[in-house]
């Protein structure tokens, strides 16, 4: 892998990866247009993410600041306000996480080998398809219970599959089990921090397969997710608050059936 080839995966990451078009199926099928690519496991497509996780701790560094202050007030009488104003969302966050760890270990070998078979990939990508134009028939506005939390939470360990839009079916999710339309959203990618920075520290036992030549293309490419990621998460805030979301639906349709048909 090149410069340039590290550069547009990295720009592709950063796009794909807030809005609902799978990151994941983009990378992949990219990835089998290179004759040279390879990476240690999932190194390099999560290093990418760690670079959106990146993105997204300084779009909602607020929001962030809050939920570490009301996990603080658990613990501390003098922050307890601070627990009070977020706990269902904080709670929320924490048992959303537990199913997708399940899910994201016992699909991760399954996962990496549906990498190499673009059909797969498409057929995910079909089912994203979906799943987007089912969103927009959804319009509530209830709060992020424990019962709706865990249902998002087992979805997006299953968003581990490449083409199945991570955002995408997470936000359906939510929308579905009558969480409003902006809090389904911001909890949709408040939850992807846990599982990213767990995906994060397994794929770690690799980096010591890295060269040193491989160490700039990394850089560059994590560069460009970071970038490019930061600037479409206000975008699909914006898009999920306005139920804009059938392009994104057709765009997942046209790309599923050539991936299965042409890839």
């Amino acid at each position: 892998m090149n410069i340039l080839q590290a550069l547009l995966l990295g720009v592709v990451q950063g796009v794909t990866e807030f809005l609902p078009i799978s990151s994941s199926g983009h990378l992949a099928l990219l990835q089998s247009t290179f004759d040279n690519f390879e990476q240690p496991g999932l190194l390099f497509d999560t290093l990418l993410h760690l670079a959106t996780l990146f993105a997204l701790l300084l779009y909602f560094r607020k929001r962030v600041l809050k939920l570490l202050k009301a996990f603080l007030g658990f613990f501390f009488s003098s922050l307890k306000i601070h627990y009070y104003e977020e706990r269902d969302l904080l709670w929320g966050i924490v048992i959303a996480t537990i199913p997708t760890a399940i899910m994201g270990l016992s699909l991760q070998k399954v996962a990496i080998s549906l990498f190499e078979k673009p059909a797969v990939v498409g057929y995910m990508l079909i089912l994203t398809s979906i799943l987007l134009y089912l969103s927009g028939k959804q319009n509530y506005n209830e709060r992020v219970s424990p019962v709706r939390a865990l249902i998002v939470g087992f979805v997006q360990g299953f968003a581990v599959l490449p083409g199945l839009s991570r955002s995408g079916s997470t936000i359906f999710t939510a929308l579905a089990t009558g969480i409003s339309r902006e809090r389904a959203a911001e909890f949709s990618f408040l939850i992807s921090m846990p599982a990213v920075a767990g995906a994060c520290i397994l794929e770690a036992r690799h980096l010591g397969e890295l060269t040193a030549g491989n160490i700039p293309v990394y850089a560059v490419a994590m560069a460009a997710a970071f970038l490019t990621g930061f600037a479409s998460i206000g975008v699909m805030m914006n898009l999920v608050r306005r139920a804009k979301l059938d392009f994104f639906a057709v765009y997942c349709l046209i790309l599923g059936v050539f991936a299965i048909l042409w890839v």
